[in-house]
């Protein structure tokens, strides 16, 4: 097929997924489910749409294969967190072209999924290749607010339409540098999530005599001590893994400040050796962690009130409870500090020590031998968590060949959020190429045969053995002008 004309049928789907506006809230994704369940039925596919509530839209389709082995799910979302349009150099639902660029709310997360997963069914089903497993194309609703119209909803309420053995999802994929070494992540694991809402009392008083035990007074000295002090240092095995392969190779300087990061006694003077988002992106991966980001108290500006509150984001690593959670939390807020969970999701670990894994990263290394493929702790969650009911392995692997100075983590949920031309359509051949090869008949032999002649001369990925199943994220330039790395 001409490689050149379904790149450009790829953006074509990309800019019309992007022209509807499915904010969240309130989502409105039917009209975008709609589209692709018409782009579908012309293809000859038999699509299902679920309207889980008004105008809340999932689609899905399949392309069946002979059965020896189970589905291939491509999971992506059709809602978008919300624009401040203003402050945007285009319209964030014009699909814009400009300098090599498509700008729009929802082309790094995560239409350009969407559509990348749309070419790779459609291409599968215009070549005829034989399938040994079934390949599933899901796009679902309301992710960005916790997936309760979207995965959550399909795994409750039709689990038959979805069920696979693996996943495909976000936000893995994109490449990363380090002191000019290129690697392709893939994402095995991400943090578990803990809302929490902590209360602090206090007497209430007149608000001309201040009260340094007063209920605001004692939320604010615990923040600090939560800002600074943080949580404690956890080095988890995705994340040990990780380290060990981008070190690999680097300068001894390098190699010593990445593996010092993994250690409590040298972490933090490591992190100093770094710039301020690389610090922030390790502070994650080595840390549970926990933001302010809701704070209620009084009602009068004269009155000290009796209580105050605030919500923490929190994010808990691989291995950690919620019960071990609340405890370290408890450690730095105080005695004082009431703490009530409002929402808890589970962390996620899968194996990197899979087929499917190995295909990946076989596919990324044909096309650029020179990179690297390196297991990936999210530090944000993902509709993996839904999926993870079922047994499904999940991956984030959305891929594309970005530019590794771009601070791609600052485009996801932030203005001018945009994602290269050409990277997409690099994406959408390597992900079209990895569903061919894991799913298709002929691929059955050689996927494994030859991965030890390649680890020979590559370095060793120490494959995560945990896998946590009770039931944006960062990464970017890691290039930058510092002594050490």
């Amino acid at each position: 097929m001409d490689e050149q004309k379904l790149a450009s049928e790829g953006l074509d789907h990309l800019k019309a997924l992007v022209s509807f506006d499915t904010s969240n809230p309130p989502g409105n994704e039917l009209p975008a489910a709609r589209y692709l369940e018409k782009v579908l039925r012309a293809e000859g596919f038999d699509p299902v749409v679920i309207e889980s509530a008004p105008q809340r839209g999932n689609v899905v389709a399949r392309l069946s294969g002979d059965g020896t082995e189970q589905p291939l799910l491509l999971m992506s979302h059709l809602d978008v967190v919300p624009v401040d349009a203003e402050r945007w150099d285009f319209p964030p639902f014009a699909a814009q072209e400009n300098d090599g660029y498509l700008y729009g709310r929802g082309t790094l997360d995560m239409k350009q999924m969407t559509a990348m997963s749309l070419m790779a069914l459609l291409t599968l089903k215009r070549k005829k290749i034989p399938l040994k497993r079934d390949v599933i194309f899901a796009a679902v609703a309301d992710e960005e607010a916790g997936g309760k119209y979207g995965a959550g909803y399909m795994v409750e309420h039709h689990p038959d339409l979805i069920q696979a053995e693996y996943a495909l999802s976000e936000l893995g994929g994109f490449m990363m540098d380090v002191r000019g070494k290129h690697f392709y992540t893939v994402q095995v694991a991400e943090r578990g999530l803990a809302w929490c809402r902590v209360k602090f009392q206090g007497d209430a008083g007149h608000g001309s005599i201040p009260d340094p035990q007063s209920a605001i007074s004692k939320m604010v000295r615990a923040l600090q001590r939560l800002e600074k002090k943080g949580l404690p240092h956890r080095c988890t095995d995705v994340v040990r893994d990780f380290v060990e392969v981008i070190s690999h190779g680097q300068k001894t300087r390098v190699r010593a400040t990445l593996k010092a990061l993994l250690k409590p006694m040298t972490s933090r003077m490591a992190m100093g050796r770094l710039e301020e988002e690389q610090a922030r992106f390790f502070n994650a991966l080595l840390h549970s962690t926990a933001t302010a980001t809701v704070i209620h108290a009084g009602e009068e500006p004269n009155v000290i009130p009796s209580q105050a509150e605030v919500v923490l984001d929190g994010r808990v690593l691989p291995g950690q409870s919620w019960e071990e959670f609340e405890a370290d939390l408890k450690k730095v807020l105080g005695k004082e500090a009431e703490i009530e969970l409002i929402r808890w999701m589970d962390p996620l670990v899968y194996s990197a020590d899979t087929p499917l894994f190995d295909v990946i990263r076989r596919v990324v290394v044909d096309r650029e031998p020179v990179a690297q493929v390196v297991p990936y702790l999210l530090t944000a969650y993902t509709d993996a968590k839904h999926l993870d009911k079922l047994g499904i392995v999940t991956y984030g692997f959305s891929p594309m060949k970005n530019d590794p100075q771009e601070k791609i983590t600052k485009l996801i949920h932030g203005h001018n959020e945009r994602i290269g031309i050409q990277a997409f359509s690099w994406g959408q051949e390597v992900l079209a190429e990895v569903v061919e090869r894991f799913c298709s008949v002929s691929s059955a032999s050689g996927v494994v045969d030859s991965l030890m002649d390649e680890l020979l001369d590559s370095p060793p990925i120490v494959q995560s053995k945990d896998k946590t199943n009770p039931d944006g994220l960062a990464a970017g330039n890691f290039s930058g002008e510092q002594e050490d790395i």
